[in-house]
């Protein structure tokens, strides 16, 4: 497990190139505008299209230290879902979209959200995954009173995506690393993981949830 406090854009001028098996990260993609939960990236993420310039920029770092046979996973949501598909395009060959049906719906008046989406993408060299599990997962929202971040995810979402993909000699990097609960989830099963965060309260929570 390494664990890093800095901007990932940055960070990732250190790791060597094509050494990272799998990206998986939740990273923030709502224009701070819209949600009230993301305000802190106001200065610098004020407008999607801005937004969409750090992205494109970031996945270009990803291609550089991404394995050929690697695999990436983002999640997004229905608006940020075609910025991320057409930035990361260039560098797959297959992508597919996962759902995360949270079982309940959000607050709200008409159609209230109950999903988000998981972007997956393969490497030119990727060999083909044989798991025979759908692309639905049915997992509860992490509780309001326990929740360590505002877009936390639940451990066993994770595991339940990681475990099919992951052994102990893979490379996990999550460049938005929040609270930990990716690096919780590579820890339980295992896998070697790299975890950077920008916020020092949230590394610090991430840190210890990760080595207890």
């Amino acid at each position: 497990m390494k664990l890093l406090n800095g901007d990932c854009l940055d960070l990732l001028e250190n790791i060597p190139d094509k050494s990272i098996d799998i990206l998986y990260t939740d990273a923030p993609y709502i224009p701070p505008e819209h949600s009230k939960t993301l305000t802190k990236y106001k200065k610098t993420l004020s407008e999607m299209g801005i937004l969409e310039s750090f992205y494109k920029n970031f996945l270009e770092k990803i291609d550089r230290v991404l394995k050929d046979d690697g695999i990436v996973l983002l999640y997004c949501n229905s608006d940020s879902y075609v910025m991320f598909y057409i930035h990361l395009y260039p560098y797959v060959k297959k992508m597919r979209c996962f759902v995360w049906d949270k079982i309940r719906c959000s607050l709200g008046y008409t159609f209230r959200h109950q999903h988000e989406l998981i972007l997956y993408g393969e490497r030119p060299n990727m060999k083909c995954i044989r798991c025979g599990t759908g692309d639905i997962f049915k997992y509860n929202s992490v509780k309001a009173n326990i929740k360590t971040h505002p877009a936390e995810k639940p451990i066993d979402l994770h595991k339940h995506i990681l475990k099919n993909i992951v052994d102990k000699d893979k490379v996990v990097l999550d460049t938005f690393m929040g609270t930990g609960s990716i690096g919780v989830a590579c820890k339980e099963l295992g896998c070697k993981y790299i975890g950077m965060e920008l916020e020092p309260e949230y590394y610090k929570i991430a840190k210890e949830r990760i080595e207890k």
